[in-house]
C-alpha cells in the first residue's frame, strides 16, 4: 500500500468570531480509518475561548503558535 502524504483540506465543523474547529474525515484520509483515529484542528483568535467539554476518547493537544501577556499557564487535561 502506498502512503499518501499530500496535504488535505480540513472540513469546517464550526467557525465564529472567537475561532473555529476543523476536522479531517476518514473518507478523505484513509490512514485515519486504518489506524482508527480522528484528526481535528482548533484555531483560537485573539481573546477567543474554548469551553471545557467531555470526550469519551483520549486526546493529544499542543500549541503551535501563540503568545500571552497576562496569564502564563496553559493546561492540557487528557
Amino acid at each position: 500500500m502506498e502512503l499518501d502524504l499530500t496535504p488535505k483540506t480540513a472540513e469546517v465543523l464550526f467557525e465564529g468570531d472567537g475561532g473555529g474547529y476543523y476536522t479531517w474525515s476518514s473518507s478523505q484520509v484513509p490512514l485515519l480509518a486504518k489506524n482508527n483515529v480522528g484528526a481535528g484542528r482548533l484555531v483560537l483568535q485573539p481573546r477567543g475561548f474554548a469551553l471545557p467539554h467531555y470526550a469519551d476518547s483520549s486526546k493529544i493537544g499542543y500549541v503551535i503558535q501563540g503568545q500571552t501577556r497576562r496569564y502564563h499557564h496553559i493546561f492540557f487535561i487528557f
